[in-house]
């Protein structure tokens, strides 16, 4: 009776994690109590490039000149910017220094001659509201 009831211990212990595994969230543990499994991932083949195919290459040049005309064109746009407005201070500074001096302020083929006007500064302002 004693080895009946060990057996019946043993049984109902066996039961208990089967049912503690069956209410597990992970189907890892549902399968092998006290191992987790380790998921291998297939290789992603939207990934695989041919880059010996023109279309590809193609492609890829877009991208490269749309980032360098995207990053580039901008940046050298400041850059013009910021040297025009210290040819700007440079200018003011001899129109002043000529205006002291002759009474008079530099005509505007001078002032042509030392800064070249920019397509802005052609535009005629016009305000149509």
């Amino acid at each position: 009776m004693l080895a009946a009831g060990s057996r019946s211990g043993i049984a109902r212990s066996g039961g208990s994690q089967r049912r503690a595994a069956a209410f597990s969230s992970s189907p890892a543990a549902r399968s092998r109590p006290g191992r987790v499994q380790q998921r291998t991932l297939a290789p992603c083949r939207a990934i695989e490039l041919d880059f010996s195919d023109p279309d590809t290459q193609l492609g890829l040049a877009g991208i490269v000149l749309g980032l360098v005309m995207g990053i580039g064109a901008p940046a050298w746009y400041i850059n013009r910017t910021e040297r025009d407005e210290e040819r700007l201070d440079e200018l003011r500074a001899i129109n002043r220094a000529n205006y002291q001096e002759t009474g008079e302020y530099m005509s505007e083929e001078e002032i042509a001659a030392i800064r070249k006007p920019k397509w802005t500064d052609r535009r005629e302002w016009v305000d149509d509201d």
